[in-house]
């Protein structure tokens, strides 16, 4: 008996019954064992934040079509799917969500009942990303579907956080960050985007102590953090301040004063005034001149940037822009303001949420990366595995541009002030003040035997747990058969621009 075929072509009913017959005929299923070569290439996991869009549909259909030819071609291909928690996109989305909808905070809620909203919203859109890569017919092996806090890869996240620990490439430290008042947590220098716009040099005359007809004069772009300045810092071959080194200065609006020192690093006599105020708690160079001298870290803002009680009285509380016209204001009242000079400069904004990055040291969890040119450090490592050629970036432009910035890289600031994510294995002791990395939970502090511990609040960056992905996916940390077979991975089709986030760290945390 004929059929008579339609005229036009309705994918609707025909596609998704196609799809459904392939899928359950185990097409798409790879082998942990086999006497065909392995080809393997993991799924760059979309976040669980939304749909996916066209710029999915393209990069699907780019892998799609390279592991159907090595199917075709005989090889046990595996194309491994997953999804992303995506850490501070997520966290975001349900606030803002939670507020909206029901003008809750997730204060309000608290940590375990706000966290249980997300994983609602999870299962959502994860129900949603799924249906929709069907319908997009790509050839993956659904029975090893991933998500970056399963509980399997929550497993592998905490054995690789011990391991760094315990081979002392992670370490917490009170160091300078970058500080979104935005979405209150730390961000890395990759999800700070530097903005040009226009500013002020405002320059400020400090009167020194015993003789108020000399001063001394700096220049600034944020004099609202002259209220945490512990120090004027001069080259000590600047011959017009040399008799001012170690004398004290009056530091304005503060009835405070502070010492003048000499710094080579941080003074150029050949830069502006040749002085430099130090506020070691808000600016990096400030910061490392900071700890080169013993100076004292005044932290003016709270997590909002604003003013805090370590400042006079008519500051505190004030939005970090508002006590900037303010002090403005009263520093010319106090005949200290000597001029104002109109600017552009580069300042840093959150990614996220587009509010200016306050620079602040706190205490935070780092990785250690470097020195680069040491090929057993992390970053050396990953740059030798592309000399020696087990890696290629195509196109090979990209090559330079990985070299720059693996060359260029700092210590990597791992913990994130969210409550959704991979909360940081590390247990504080009040008794004692001992800090316990573990793989499972203690019940004791280890040193004192007090059983009064708390674990710390932060979780870990998103792509801590991302940068497992290749092989945490296949069951590491266990010698699974599939990760024997299937790792190192054959091939990564991504964009370009999550070559650092991302990428890079691949290839740092597989070494």
């Amino acid at each position: 008996m004929s059929r008579e075929l339609d005229k036009t072509y309705a994918h609707g009913d025909v596609e998704a019954e196609w799809y459904e017959r392939w899928e359950s005929a185990g097409l798409f299923r790879a082998e942990d064992e086999s006497d065909k070569p392995p080809f393997c290439l993991v799924i760059p996991p979309p976040n669980v934040t939304g749909v996916l869009h066209v710029g999915h549909a393209l990069t699907y259909s780019i892998q799609d079509t390279i592991i159907r030819w090595k199917r075709m071609a005989g090889y046990n291909t595996l194309w491994l799917p997953g999804t992303d928690h995506a850490g501070i996109a997520t966290q975001m989305l349900v606030s803002r969500h939670l507020e909206k909808e029901e003008g809750l905070s997730r204060h309000d809620l608290g940590r375990e009942a706000f966290v249980e909203r997300i994983w609602e919203w999870k299962h959502d859109l994860h129900a949603r990303i799924t249906k929709q890569s069907r319908r997009l017919g790509i050839s993956v092996d659904w029975e090893r579907e991933r998500f970056t806090m399963d509980e399997g890869l929550s497993k592998a996240v905490r054995e690789a956080f011990v391991t760094l620990y315990e081979e002392g490439l992670l370490y917490r430290a009170q160091r300078m960050v970058n500080w979104s008042p935005g979405i209150h947590t730390v961000l890395s220098d990759l999800e700070v985007d530097h903005k040009e716009i226009p500013g002020h040099f405002w320059h400020i005359a400090y009167p020194v102590v015993g003789d108020e007809s000399r001063r001394i004069v700096v220049a600034t772009t944020r004099p609202e953090t002259m209220l945490g300045d512990t120090a004027i810092a001069v080259h000590p071959d600047d011959e017009r301040y040399a008799d001012l080194i170690g004398e004290q200065v009056n530091l304005p609006l503060t009835g405070r004063t502070i010492p003048v020192i000499a710094d080579e690093i941080l003074a150029d006599p050949k830069k502006g005034t040749g002085a430099v105020k130090v506020t070691p708690a808000h600016d990096p160079n400030d910061f490392e001149c900071g700890k080169r001298n013993d100076l004292d870290l005044i932290d003016i803002f709270d997590d909002d940037a604003r003013l805090t009680d370590v400042v006079p009285e008519k500051y505190r509380g004030l939005d970090r822009f508002e006590a900037r016209g303010l002090v403005v204001k009263d520093l010319e009242a106090a005949g200290v303001l000597v001029k104002i000079e109109e600017m552009t400069h580069s300042v840093g904004h959150c990614q996220r949420s587009g509010v200016m990055v306050e620079p602040r040291v706190s205490w935070q969890w780092f990785v250690k990366m470097g020195p680069p040119e040491d090929t057993t450090s992390i970053a050396g490592a990953a740059i030798q595995a592309v000399k020696d050629g087990k890696i290629r970036f195509i196109p090979e432009r990209w090559t330079a541009e990985y070299y720059r910035w693996l060359n260029d890289i700092r210590d990597w600031c791992v913990s994130r002030q969210l409550w959704w994510g991979h909360r940081i294995p590390a247990w504080y002791c009040d008794a004692c003040g001992e800090i316990t990395v573990a793989r499972e939970d203690p019940t004791a502090c280890a040193h004192c035997g007090s059983s009064d511990l708390r674990q710390d609040e932060d979780v870990l960056d998103t792509w801590f747990s991302s940068g497992l992905w290749p092989f945490s996916t296949l069951g590491w940390p266990e010698e699974t058969p599939a990760l024997k077979t299937f790792y190192p991975n054959a091939i990564m089709e991504t964009g370009f621009d999550i070559l650092f986030f991302w990428v890079a760290r691949m290839i740092m945390m597989g070494i």
